[in-house]
């Protein structure tokens, strides 16, 4: 279901980025100390602008700088030989091969830098969602090690379920990295995404809903 190390650990990354010292300092009542100096909700939403950001912009400046590597750098130092006569194409259909070969590789018919740019921002904001979820359930449950594993256990057994319902190409690692499956229209990436949104929402009205108790807990 996953190829490669990162698609895998792709989750874990995003909820570690920020919220692993976010997690220690809500379990140390670190916390406690700052709110004698601020209010409990403007704080959380600085918490909230900062786990989303960094986490966006770590995941964002990753993936554009391996996206200029990879078609600027490696092509000009001829690091890696390419033969795609093996595959009966040349200069010209090897380009247009290109164009419908994963989701978000049609886009580089606006141009490399257009898909490494958008390409980037959607794997930064997927990241920053997945992010989003953990800041929510570290509030929500005292738990520090099950609220981070939730937005993990999500993305590993949701996709289990899709690929079990027949809703494959719905998956979530294959929304962020379609390179494992053919070439599908790029509103099914946004399906799996608008459903991690709505999650974020539900999680937000337990949070505000539940705000006097966890102003108990930090």
């Amino acid at each position: 279901m996953l190829e490669g190390i990162l698609p895998l650990a792709f989750v874990l990354l995003a909820t570690l980025v920020y919220l692993g010292s976010f997690s220690r300092e809500i379990k140390n009542r670190f916390l406690v100390y700052t709110r004698l100096r601020t209010p409990l909700r403007k704080m959380l939403r600085i918490k909230f602008a900062a786990n989303f950001l960094v986490t966006f912009g770590v995941f964002f400046v990753f993936t554009f700088g391996y996206f200029l590597f990879s078609f600027y750098i490696v092509p000009l130092l001829r690091l890696v030989q390419f033969h795609p006569e093996v595959y009966m194409l040349n200069e010209v259909t090897v380009v247009q091969d290109s164009y419908t070969r994963h989701t978000f590789t049609q886009l580089l018919q606006f141009g490399s830098l257009t898909y490494g740019f958008f390409y980037s921002c959607w794997v930064g904001l997927n990241a920053a969602v997945y992010a989003t979820i953990g800041f929510f359930m570290v509030l929500i449950i005292r738990n520090q090690f099950l609220a981070l594993s939730i937005p993990f256990l999500l993305y590993i057994l949701g996709s289990f379920v899709m690929a079990a319902s027949g809703l494959m190409r719905f998956r979530f690692p294959d929304a962020v990295f379609p390179y494992s499956y053919m070439q599908l229209p790029i509103w099914t990436a946004f399906a799996p995404f608008l459903f991690l949104l709505f999650i974020c929402i539900i999680l937000f009205l337990a949070v505000n809903k539940n705000l006097e108790r966890i102003d108990n807990v930090i």
